[in-house]
C-alpha cells in the first residue's frame, strides 16, 4: 500500500510524542501532528510516577529526568525555607511520595512489597517532573529518532476505511496507514469517528495556577481542608489550587482572571489573599469519562483522547504514558510485518482496566474532599505540610 507515513499521530504533547518515539524505534514512519507551534506553558501536571520514570530511564532520559528533578526540588527546599523563616525547613517534605485527597503520603509509611511498589532502580527516586519539561524532553528525543514533528499544523477531518486513512490537516492531507488520536481531552479524533465516551458528569470547580499575592502568610503549606472546601498552597512558590463542591463552571473555556483566582481562594481558604498578576492558570473539573474501547479500524486512541478524570495526583500524565508504552511496540511491529493484526486487540483488553481504575481512584478522592462529616474526617486530620 502506497502511504505517505505509516502513522500519523494527532497531538504532539507527551502522549503523541512518546508514542512516536516507540513507533520510529520499531521502525515506523511516523508523522506526528500538533496545532500548537510551542509547548504550551499552561500549568499541568507537575510530577510522574514511578512507572512512568522507569520507563522514561529504559529509553536512555534518566540523566536529563534527574536534572529536572532536582531543579524541582531545589526551588521546593527554597519555598519551604521562606515559609518558614529560614528556621529548620531543610529536609522538610522529602519523605512525602504524594497525596490521596489531600491525605499526605508519607514514604515510611509505603508497603514496598505491594506489587509495582519495590525497587524501580535508578528511576525510583524520579518524581517532580512537569509536564511541560516532558514535553520538551521527549520533543528532543522525537528528533534525534528523526520522527517528523509538524507543529502549527492541525487536523481537521479523516477519511478510514480497509487499507489506509486519509487525513485532512489544515495543510493539506497525508494518507497513513493508522491514526492514533492523542489530541486531549476534546479529542477530535475520537469525536468524528464516533467512539463511544461514557462515565460520570462533573460535581466540582477547581483551579490551579501559579500567582504573584500578597497575604499569603497565613495561607497553610500542603493541602487543607476547610468549610467551604480544600486548597493547596505550594510546593512552589506562588503555587495554589482551589477545590469547591458547588457545581462545574457555568464557562469552562472562560479565560481565568486574577479577580476570580482571588475570589475563590479567599472562600476556600478564609484568608484575605491579594493577588496582584497571574503567571499561569488553568480550570478543571472532576467529569471521569472512558472509551468502551480504544481501537476502531484503523483509528486508534491514547491518553486523554481516551480517559478524562480530575487531574488530582497527575494521573493523566502517566496514565498516557503507559498507553504510548503499550501501543507503540505492538503496531511497530504490525507494521513491520512481525505480529499479525489482532495484537492490536490486546491494547485495549490490557489497558482499558488500568484506565477505569484511574478513574475510580480520581472519584474517590473527590468523594474523600466532600465538605460534610461522613467524607471529610480522614482529609481534615491529615491536613499538613509536605
Amino acid at each position: 500500500m502506497d502511504y505517505d507515513v505509516d502513522v500519523v499521530v494527532a497531538g504532539g504533547g507527551p502522549v503523541g510524542l512518546m508514542l512516536a518515539c516507540e513507533l520510529r524505534l520499531g521502525g515506523a514512519r511516523v508523522a506526528v501532528l500538533e496545532r500548537l507551534t510551542e509547548v504550551n506553558p499552561t500549568i499541568k501536571g507537575g510530577a510522574i510516577t514511578m512507572p512512568s520514570a522507569e520507563a522514561l530511564y529504559r529509553r536512555g532520559m534518566l540523566p536529563e529526568l534527574a536534572e529536572v528533578h532536582r531543579q524541582a526540588m531545589d526551588r521546593f527546599q527554597a519555598f519551604m525555607r521562606e515559609q518558614n523563616s529560614g528556621g529548620g525547613a531543610e529536609g522538610q517534605g522529602l519523605g512525602i511520595v504524594g497525596h490521596f485527597a489531600g491525605i499526605m503520603l508519607r514514604a515510611n509509611l509505603v508497603d514496598r512489597t505491594e506489587p509495582g511498589l519495590g525497587d524501580a532502580g535508578p528511576a525510583a527516586e524520579i518524581a517532580f517532573v512537569a509536564q511541560q519539561d516532558i514535553e520538551r524532553l521527549l520533543g528532543g528525543r522525537a528528533d534525534e529518532l528523526g520522527v517528523d514533528v509538524r507543529r502549527g499544523v492541525e487536523l481537521t477531518g479523516f477519511d478510514a476505511d480497509d487499507g489506509a486513512v486519509t487525513v485532512r490537516t489544515s495543510h493539506g492531507a497525508v494518507r497513513a496507514g493508522w491514526l492514533v488520536g492523542c489530541d486531549g481531552g476534546r479529542s477530535a479524533v475520537r469525536k468524528l469517528e464516533g467512539f463511544d465516551f461514557p462515565g460520570t458528569d462533573p460535581e466540582i470547580t477547581c483551579h490551579q495556577a501559579v500567582v504573584e499575592m500578597t497575604g499569603a502568610e497565613g495561607l497553610k503549606v500542603g493541602w487543607t481542608a476547610t468549610d467551604t472546601g480544600v486548597y493547596a498552597y505550594g510546593p512552589m512558590p506562588g503555587r495554589v489550587v482551589t477545590v469547591e463542591f458547588d457545581g462545574p463552571p457555568a464557562d469552562r473555556d472562560a479565560p481565568v482572571s486574577a479577580e476570580d483566582l482571588q475570589d475563590r481562594l479567599r472562600r476556600v481558604s478564609g484568608m484575605d489573599v491579594t493577588i496582584t498578576g497571574v503567571r499561569t492558570a488553568t480550570r478543571f473539573t472532576d467529569h471521569a469519562r472512558q472509551v468502551t474501547e480504544y481501537r476502531k479500524g484503523r483509528v486508534l486512541l491514547a491518553g486523554d483522547a481516551a480517559h478524562v478524570h480530575s487531574a488530582f495526583g497527575s494521573q493523566g500524565l502517566s496514565l498516557g504514558i503507559g498507553d504510548a508504552m503499550n501501543l507503540g511496540w505492538k503496531l511497530a511491529a504490525v507494521i513491520g510485518g512481525r505480529a499479525p493484526e489482532g495484537l492490536l486487540d490486546t491494547y485495549t483488553s490490557e489497558r482499558l482496566p488500568v484506565g477505569a481504575w484511574v478513574l475510580d481512584w480520581t472519584r474517590a478522592q473527590v468523594a474523600a474532599m466532600r465538605p460534610d462529616p461522613q467524607s471529610r474526617g480522614p482529609c481534615e486530620r491529615s491536613s499538613a505540610t509536605w
